[in-house]
């Protein structure tokens, strides 16, 4: 960014936003006005009630020092160390996956289960709950629920309790470091009302084709599905029944293209039928849910 001393917020959002494009981000417009709000403490919607307030030199120097920094591929997320999701606002970091807007679906499609179900009290499980996005957005909307959030990662874990202790969420929450199902409680099998996951599912021939915010900055662990990009997948469908009650759901984030393959590992297990398959805001297939036979 071209340097000087006396800067409006209309300037330093037009010189921020050339920078930006300049140097391939995706949405420069959008991602300056995140850092700027940041940054002055305001709304993106203020920035345009008092479009013409001077900076200070230390707010055009903080400022200044972000945009460099997402030049260079940092997600505003990770910047930030926070991202909006649902009705939550999560802390976030490298050790977890930025949520995406069409995970918040797979929520909506445990709350749609929960509704016909009408249970007094359900269980539930979040494999891989990273940043808590799915487990705490589901138990913040439902009063009865509780939740176990299982992660291989223990940094993962400590971001999910923040979050939980954020919310006042961690009576009913129970976070357990483990690889899949292996330290869930044996007491639990078949009593499970839903299994919910957004295992990782990119192909690990394609994780170098990612665009650099993912590729460089977000964890390869909770991105990296195997050679197909189904390994966790096979697992999960494999291992769920143990713990899902009789009419249990399984409930999965996909991949695009990958719905006909996990809807043929849901078949050829045996162990599932009423397979539904939901689409995102794009109109990709992109949430699975079967019942456990």
């Amino acid at each position: 960014m071209v340097k000087k001393e006396n800067y409006n917020v209309s300037e330093i959002l037009k010189l921020a936003t050339s920078f930006l494009k300049k140097n391939g981000i995706q949405n420069p417009r959008l991602d300056s006005e995140l850092l700027l709000g940041a940054v002055l403490n305001i709304s993106r919607v203020e920035i345009y009630t008092d479009f013409f307030r001077p900076l200070s030199p230390q707010e055009i120097q903080t400022y200044r020092e972000l945009i460099s920094i997402r030049a260079k591929g940092k997600p505003v997320a990770y910047i930030l160390e926070k991202k909006p999701f649902r009705h939550l606002v999560l802390k976030v970091n490298q050790d977890v996956l930025i949520p995406r807007p069409e995970t918040e679906l797979v929520v909506d499609k445990v709350l749609e289960i929960a509704k016909k179900r009408k249970e007094s009290e359900f269980k539930m499980v979040d494999l891989g709950t990273g940043s808590g996005a799915i487990a705490l957005s589901i138990v913040y909307e439902m009063s009865n629920v509780f939740m176990f959030a299982l992660d291989f990662s223990e940094k993962a874990l400590n971001v999910a309790r923040e979050n939980a202790k954020l919310y006042g969420l961690n009576d009913k929450v129970k976070f357990i470091c483990c690889d899949l199902f292996k330290d869930l409680d044996n007491g639990l099998k078949n009593k499970i009302d839903v299994i919910v996951s957004n295992p990782p599912y990119i192909p690990s021939g394609k994780i170098n084709e990612l665009q650099r915010e993912i590729r460089d900055f977000e964890p390869l662990l909770a991105l990296d599905g195997g050679p197909d990009g189904l390994k966790e997948y096979r697992r999960i469908i494999a291992e769920a029944p143990d713990y899902l009650k009789e009419d249990g759901y399984l409930i999965l984030e996909i991949g695009e293209n990958q719905a006909d393959s996990v809807e043929c590992l849901l078949n050829d297990s045996g162990k599932y039928d009423e397979v539904d398959i939901s689409k995102d805001y794009a109109g990709i297939e992109r949430i699975v849910a079967a019942r456990r036979r």
